[in-house]
């Protein structure tokens, strides 16, 4: 009887936090096309942090132990089998850019992400495999519908995105998506796709998670470049700085019906689309630099930091200067200017069978809980 108290006692706890889990991975905690849901807190205007420590905007999630902050800004670390360190934003944007300096973390199966997500499961990612240096991938998903997963596609660079900060910058209107690298357009996704267009507010969430457990499904495991090997660990995910604009106005976003459109979007005390165009964030513009530099003040205390970005064969340019709030860590602001100028990158369009970042970051997780209730359930065995 005791043992039977205790398998029943561990197993429900077990399996209340995996189905925990599971709900944040496939679904939100209030899908506003089906249920009456709060309002999304609003950035509402422009900001870029150094992570150089913890900020209001972000919150730890999943493996906090994993995530650290110094002078590469925001490392987040997968040390051991099941760890999953991610960051999530305090905010919503409704359409806007969003760029970023990136090194993902190397390993056979393991995966970088960085990706915005809807309540209402639109979805724009960013991802690398840690085995392969050759290339990273782009995808979206619509009222996540995840029936199949030809909406992704490869990208090939010159400079393994493992060893390097490189520029990746998301720039989503109401018309158009385009994902850059180091300044270049990769991909263009126009808003007449029939795979559905992302265009209701969206958080920021990135991390690190092992795409090639050995729980996980097969498919998965050879997306994410075969099984990963524990013994290699500590994978190490940086983020050196961010820097978002949001195109709207306002104090939160809404629903104003169960359209998923964006036009149903209601920004309290403000406008969607109210800052478009006035950001201080811009377009990005061409010019005939040759090389790719990135150089942003660190914090309020006036340190500096720069990295550069590999040279590209092409002949084709671009390049862009960009102002923001620099964020410190005490809270305090200063202005800071984002400037990269850059050669183009050859780039492949082959589909990507990638599932959504959001319905498979946190598959460690689950499987965590379930090794827990197989070892229940076999000393349950052993006892009888």
């Amino acid at each position: 009887m005791l043992w039977h108290t205790i398998l029943v006692s561990l197993t429900a706890v077990t399996l209340a936090q995996a189905a925990s889990a599971t709900t944040s991975a496939t679904s939100s905690a209030c899908n506003p096309l089906s249920s009456s849901c709060s309002a999304d807190t609003a950035l509402a205007t422009d900001i870029s942090v150094d992570f150089t420590s913890s900020l209001d905007y972000f919150n730890e999630e999943s493996t906090e132990s994993g995530i650290s902050y110094g002078d590469d800004g925001l490392t987040m670390t997968l040390a051991k089998r099941f760890d999953n360190p991610a960051i999530k934003s305090t905010f919503y944007i409704m359409f806007g850019r969003i760029e970023c300096l990136l090194k993902a973390a190397k390993g056979q199966g393991i995966v970088s992400s960085f990706y915005l997500q809807s309540d209402d499961l639109d979805e724009i990612d960013l991802e690398w495999l840690g085995g392969d240096d050759t290339q990273f991938q782009s995808n979206f998903f619509s009222k996540g519908n995840t029936t199949t997963y030809d909406r992704g596609e490869y990208h090939n660079v010159n400079s393994a995105p493992q060893d390097d900060f490189h520029n990746y910058t998301i720039v989503w209107t109401e018309e158009e998506l385009v994902w850059y690298f180091d300044g270049t357009p990769v991909r263009t996704l126009k808003n007449t796709t029939s795979s559905g267009y992302p265009q209701t507010p969206m958080y920021i969430k990135a991390g690190i998670w092992a795409g090639g457990d050995p729980s996980n499904e097969a498919g998965t495991i050879e997306w994410a470049g075969g099984e990963t090997d524990y013994s290699d660990a500590p994978f190490k995910m940086y983020i050196k700085d961010l820097s978002v604009s949001d195109y709207s106005t306002g104090k939160e976003y809404s629903y104003g019906d169960k359209s998923g459109k964006w036009t149903s979007i209601e920004a309290k005390d403000g406008e969607v689309n109210g800052r478009k165009g006035k950001a201080a964030v811009a377009d990005s513009n061409e010019s005939n630099s040759s090389s790719s530099t990135v150089t942003t003040s660190a914090s309020a205390s006036g340190t500096s930091d720069s990295g550069t970005a590999a040279k590209s064969t092409s002949a084709s340019t671009l390049s862009e200067t960009t102002g923001s709030t620099q964020v410190g860590s005490d809270g305090s602001s200063t202005s800071t200017t984002l400037s990269t100028s850059s050669t183009s990158t050859t780039s492949s369009t082959s589909s990507s069978a990638a599932p959504s970042v959001a319905t498979s970051a946190n598959s460690g997780a689950i499987n965590g809980h379930s090794a827990v209730m197989y070892f229940v359930l076999a000393c349950f065995f052993a006892a009888y």
